[in-house]
């Protein structure tokens, strides 16, 4: 099984860095415009890009400031039944983002190389909203 994993610092404390990853306004300032949640276990966030790609997560643990764990329930074939998560350490007031997507089924190594280089992109927009305010999320 593959899966793909980014470390990133981020010049701001681990409580902004996780706003930014587990509300819809923080998430919308980074990955996509167009986001819902319910923000809480067992809640559901809602992306729209555009085509077959629109991931329904189940937040499936939520520890403040320290880990995020996401499940796709829906929305886009390839990644149904992955698992993504966001662990924070803290030191400093600088936080060291650890991004996981563990899949549950094999894909190729094209489908992979491109979904590791777009989170490489919207990582890096994280970054950029959480330290200068302004990310580069998709406008569906």
């Amino acid at each position: 099984m593959k899966k793909i994993i980014h470390f990133l610092n981020i010049n701001k404390p681990a409580n902004q860095v996780f706003e930014a990853i587990a509300t819809a306004e923080g998430l919308s300032n980074w990955w996509s415009t167009q986001v819902t949640s319910e923000g809480k276990i067992g809640g559901i966030i809602d992306f729209t890009f555009r085509d077959d790609f629109n991931p329904d997560m189940k937040i499936t643990s939520m520890t403040p400031s320290r880990e995020l764990k996401w499940k796709c329930i829906a929305g886009h074939e390839k990644w149904q039944d992955n698992e993504f998560t966001f662990e924070m350490n803290e030191h400093n007031g600088i936080t060291q983002l650890k991004f996981t997507q563990l899949y549950a089924k094999e894909l190729s190594d094209e489908d992979y190389g491109i979904y590791n280089f777009n989170w490489g992109y919207y990582l890096y927009s994280l970054k950029e909203f959480c330290e200068k305010g302004r990310g580069k999320p998709f406008n569906p």
